[in-house]
């Protein structure tokens, strides 16, 4: 019955995450999700296998090449690719192989959550297996990043399994909490510590900060010395030597790559830990305790909370190595300068694993029922006057008690997950944006767009098909190849040698958490000057660039509201609703019930005295500039 159990979470678990999974595309809106991974298992088609890029580890980047080395290779006659390979597949119409990368995240997820029953099933027994599999495969957090083709998510499985092999590697495996009975170092003993620190190193693979996973399997170590010596240093020096070898085969070019490996993860450590965000100074201690509440949950975070006790109490050495990995993350991470909540999810194993261990203690107390101690069956524990069921995992009293506590538990993550789904299933407000710009403007229009989208969104043809409007035209001299036939901004047809984009992009590519250090009431000027008569502004830069306290781009903002008009907005909220405060977790998952669309509130305005061109940017506007302190 529990398999049939585990299937059911395993499969509704999946069946939540591929829902609407192909939102947005063919356009990624994420930064992380569109310049990382997928694009980087894309250039092995035509480079070397070495990923080139160390900010993050490889083996995400490396199992979507493998997706996409089967799909179009074995399955290719599921799987065909109209442009004749991969990279240009990926160039002209991505779509099919971002819902690749995307499913393949949520089947790692679900890849941890059996990893995690199998933890729990290996130290209490199959009802908290059950419970903590159930929580992990419904937490918001690790439900909205197995939306998202990044690395995350990978890490849940070997950070599971790590923990499972050094509990057994202590002893600490008998059911129902009670830790064996130590014994002298074995053959046995020493598979547990390699195993375990094979599965840290597996952890590791996908995130740096996984490698907190061989805490455990310190505290496991340290334990047995008084008992076995010498042997259980041994232990773990063996568990890290398997956590280094799984790492390396799994990160192949790292020694070849040595130099650049170490630059990017210092730089990546230094910019985390000196550089903070915009709209980044509350603190990453109030930060990460409030991830906690959406993330997992309320109930299951006060759960987690009561289990640690629990266990603590039940076996102190057990009880520190569940909870070594979330403190220690936890505390580790608030002391950096940059926030976000996906990055705790290493620590959610341990952390449903803890709540369900409460869970299930709850549930064990509430299904005993007082009866006299004379009428006690034989088999009761003597003294306590309870009856005892001679398979208390598997009671049936029990098990529908842990049941209605697990669904009680779900109630606000289960909420989330299902309204978030819905909304991603609904147009995005950026795509909103460009279908009203392509139905009311030429090609080619000079517009100031706010960087919150891809270089695609700027295209004529982003799904790789060419629109109605657009066709091809006779080769003149000079060129190489036919032209492009479209209607300008005079209502004339025009043959160009080159494809129009939609919109003539100004901005040079600025990312948008240095985008308030190019703006400037002078800025206005500059649009007027070159016809950039139409700006599009959205919230999660505007109120980015506001928060950093620079008085020029809050004096550019306070102009394009004097001098322009907003002639339409397109909001991801329902309607009556408040906007969400800007957040760098909330205003990108659409975890608020607020929001009933993806995507940020976008507003088009139109300059006064402006004539509008088109064509494309003669100068790059808005221009760099050194940012000024607000009151200054």
């Amino acid at each position: 019955m529990h398999r049939i159990l585990l299937a059911l979470i395993l499969a509704a678990g999946l069946a939540l995450r591929v829902w609407n999974i192909d939102y947005g595309l063919p356009f990624v809106y994420s930064i992380d999700e569109g310049a990382h991974f997928t694009s980087r298992a894309v250039e092995m088609f035509w480079q070397d296998l070495d990923p080139g890029y160390y900010q993050n580890p490889s083996a995400y980047t490396y199992l979507v090449y493998l997706v996409l080395r089967v799909m179009y290779g074995p399955l290719g006659f599921v799987f065909n690719l109209p442009f004749g390979n991969v990279t240009d597949q990926f160039d002209k119409n991505p779509t099919e192989i971002w819902i690749a990368a995307r499913a393949l995240a949520a089947v790692l997820c679900m890849a941890g959550v059996a990893a995690t029953y199998w933890a729990a099933r290996r130290l209490w027994g199959v009802r908290e297996g059950l419970v903590a599999a159930a929580l992990l495969a419904f937490a918001f957090l690790p439900v909205a990043y197995s939306r998202v083709a990044v690395t995350d998510v990978g890490a849940l499985m070997g950070m599971a399994l790590s923990l499972a092999f050094a509990a057994r590697a202590y002893g600490g495996g008998a059911a129902r909490g009670r830790a064996e009975r130590p014994e002298a170092a074995s053959a046995g003993r020493l598979r547990q510590f390699a195993l375990a620190g094979a599965a840290a190193g597996l952890a590791v693979s996908f995130k740096y900060t996984a490698g907190l996973a061989l805490l455990p399997l310190a505290i496991a170590a340290l334990a047995r010395v008084r008992v076995d010596g010498v042997r259980a240093v041994g232990g773990l020096v063996l568990g890290c030597a398997s956590a280094a070898l799984v790492f390396v085969l799994l990160n192949p070019y790292l020694f070849g790559s040595f130099d650049a490996w170490w630059s990017d993860l210092r730089d990546q450590a230094e910019v985390a830990a000196d550089q903070p965000k915009p709209g980044q100074e509350s603190g990453g201690f109030a930060y990460y305790l409030d991830s906690l509440t959406w993330g997992l949950g309320w109930a299951a975070a006060l759960a987690a909370l009561a289990g640690a006790v629990i266990e603590l109490r039940r076996n102190l050495v057990r009880g520190l190595m569940l909870i070594a990995v979330p403190v220690a993350l936890f505390v580790y991470l608030s002391t950096q300068s940059r926030y976000f909540g996906r990055w705790l999810l290493p620590a959610y194993p341990a952390l449903a694993m803890l709540a369900a261990a409460a869970i299930g203690q709850l549930a064990e107390l509430v299904a005993r029922q007082r009866r006299p101690t004379t009428a006690a069956p034989k088999g009761d524990s003597p003294g306590w006057g309870f009856y005892t069921d001679p398979y208390p995992g598997l009671s049936t009293r029990g098990a529908v008690v842990a049941a209605l506590l697990t669904a009680a538990v779900l109630v606000q993550p289960l909420a989330a997950d299902i309204r978030s789904a819905r909304v991603l299933g609904r147009d995005d407000t950026r795509q909103q944006a460009r279908d009203w710009l392509e139905a009311h403007y030429p090609p080619e229009l000079r517009a100031s767009v706010e960087p919150a989208v891809p270089g695609r969104w700027f295209r004529s043809n982003p799904e790789g098909d060419p629109p109605g409007w657009l066709r091809r035209c006779e080769q003149r001299k000079g060129w190489t190849e036919p032209g492009w036939s479209y209607v300008g901004d005079r209502g004339e047809r025009v043959c160009a040698q080159y494809k129009p984009g939609l919109v003539a992009r100004p901005d040079g590519g600025i990312r948008a958490s240095a985008y308030h250090a190019v703006l400037g009431p002078e800025v206005i000027d500059d649009y007027r000057l070159y016809g950039y008569c139409l700006v599009l502004t959205v919230d999660v830069v505007r109120d980015r660039a506001r928060q950093t306290g620079d008085r020029d781009a809050r004096a550019y903002y306070e102009r394009l509201d004097r001098e322009g008009r907003v002639v339409r907005t397109f909001s991801p909220y329902d309607r009556g609703a408040r906007p969400v405060p800007f957040n760098f977790d909330l205003s990108y998952n659409y975890y608020p019930p607020e929001y009933n669309r993806p995507g940020p509130t976008v507003r088009v305005y139109r300059l006064d005295d402006c004539r509008q061109a088109t064509g494309p940017p003669i100068v790059r506007i808005p221009r760099a500039r050194e940012p000024a302190p607000f009151g200054l």
